[in-house]
């Protein structure tokens, strides 16, 4: 059995969060847009990788508790030390703030994080752990 995990978040601006996810290598599984209003997200889901992925959809003002945007924390594993320096340059282009700027870890691999428009917190990598 293969387990996997998928984290899942609200946002307020559905293009920046596709925009952001197609920077870091995401593939479109599935978007279902709100029909009154088609630059609202029902429901999203973007993969990563064979097994990896995310689903997020707009901020819906229902009182659950993924409304509360900005909360999310997500570390994205990437393969090579070079790719986490090209996408940290993306990342900067694409305007997001810098929390701790791309350097070689003493515990392995490369990292930089970052806080995208809702204030969530974004880790990128190549370590994949021990």
């Amino acid at each position: 059995m293969t387990t996997t995990v998928f984290p899942a978040f609200r946002t307020t601006d559905a293009a920046a969060t596709i925009e952001l996810l197609i920077t870091l290598g995401f593939t479109e599984r599935l978007i279902v847009r709100n029909e009154q209003d088609p630059a609202l997200v029902d429901h999203a889901e973007f993969a990563l990788g064979d097994t990896g992925g995310i689903m997020f959809g707009s901020v819906r003002n229902d009182g659950s508790a993924l409304d509360a945007v900005g909360g999310g924390s997500i570390y994205v594993v990437v393969d090579t030390e070079r790719e986490v320096d090209r996408l940290y340059q993306e990342i900067v282009d694409l305007g997001h703030a810098i929390v701790r700027p791309v350097a070689t870890q003493e515990h392995g691999g490369r990292e930089f994080d970052f806080r995208d428009h809702d204030g969530n917190s974004w880790g990128v990598g190549s370590y994949r752990g021990a």
